[in-house]
């Protein structure tokens, strides 16, 4: 296997490769005493990190810092989504982060041919959902990429910084010009609150899509000393249904954040009675990132049989379940009026600031 990734290709990462993954680029562990130690600390769902430090610190000093987490309105949103919006409100509400999200409408465009009549309704349902993840929208910078010129000046004037083939190597593929030109409009996206006067920039990315920021690095080496190197957490990516990543692209592989309790335990009990390793086990992932209980994660590892443990895994993500979605689809529908006006506004705009 290679070591390196791409965030259009990701196959299943079992511990064994994350451990690879860490030393390959050189990740640094995650240790830091953060406020009501969340359980993405205390269970260490976090692989890695660059300059985390640098961020905290910072924050802890009352600075003027902020946040990015970009979202292609490629599908709706699944408990995988949740795990980063979590972590942003988060940041947000302990250590004052200003969040910016770019809506990745270019790249769902150029990359996955997305309409745009489906990215206004998949927009309306992201909006929603921010609301019911707990995100302080009057501290949150939303944007549309494609309508977002200060960015899309940016990206082109990053395109005589770095050739064709340099972007090959940091995504050990070929691209096409879509994805070449969406990866440096991300980056406009990653510098830009440094560009509006923030002292650090944290970027919340599943491991898959390190080379968003090996790209970053690369073109800060270029720039100069205009601009800082922004910190970024790594996060362990959510197993999906069929053991490959949950993802927005493929919504039979995910559990949806808009899937009824039914249809949710619907599909985790078709995973009943397999021999699946915990950490590539949907079910246990669901319970490392949610249970408010040590104990239910505690009682699953200490089965000694591997399909046991599945089907306890499952039993116990299933009432995790029963009690996230049903207080994160109140929060959406109680929502999705000023949702579906600040879509509008988005459209129209291309930012709500």
């Amino acid at each position: 296997m290679s070591n390196k990734l791409n965030p259009w290709e990701i196959s299943t990462l079992t511990p064994e490769k994350y451990i690879k993954i860490k030393r390959f680029y050189s990740l640094q562990n995650m240790n830091f005493d953060l406020k009501d130690n969340p359980n993405f600390i205390k269970r260490h769902l976090i692989i890695g990190h660059d300059n985390f430090d640098v961020w905290l610190k910072k924050a802890k000093s009352g600075k003027k810092v902020a946040l990015v987490s970009g979202f292609m309105t490629s599908g709706f949103l699944h408990l995988g989504s949740l795990t980063v919006l979590r972590q942003m409100a988060y940041y947000q509400k302990r250590y004052g982060a200003e969040v910016f999200i770019p809506i990745a409408d270019l790249e769902a465009m150029c990359v996955r041919k997305t309409s745009s009549s489906e990215i206004r309704a998949i927009l309306t349902d992201f909006l929603a959902h921010f609301y019911a993840a707990g995100l302080d929208m009057k501290k949150t910078k939303i944007y549309l990429q494609t309508k977002n010129l200060e960015i899309l000046r940016k990206a082109s004037l990053l395109t005589a910084k770095i050739d064709f083939s340099d972007l090959e190597k940091i995504y050990d593929r070929r691209l096409n010009f879509g994805e070449a030109f969406s990866s440096l409009v991300m980056a406009a996206d990653i510098l830009l609150p440094q560009e509006k006067g923030y002292e650090a920039t944290l970027i919340t990315l599943g491991i898959d899509e390190i080379c968003h920021f090996i790209l970053v690095k690369k073109l800060i080496s270029l720039l100069g000393k205009e601009f800082y190197l922004p910190s970024i957490t790594y996060n362990k990516i959510l197993t999906g249904l069929n053991g490959s990543k949950m993802g927005k692209s493929i919504p039979e592989n995910s559990i949806l954040l808009s899937d009824s309790l039914p249809v949710a335990v619907e599909k985790l009990e078709k995973l009943k009675n397999k021999n699946r390793d915990l950490f590539e086990n949907t079910a246990f992932n669901i319970l490392e990132w949610y249970s408010d209980e040590d104990s239910n994660v505690n009682k699953v590892l200490e089965c000694p049989d591997k399909t046991e443990a599945n089907n306890l895994a499952i039993e116990e993500s299933c009432k995790i379940m029963s009690k996230l979605l049903s207080e994160h689809q109140r929060n959406y529908k109680k929502h999705y009026s000023v949702a579906k006006k600040l879509c509008d506004r988005l459209m129209k705009n291309g930012k709500n600031y």
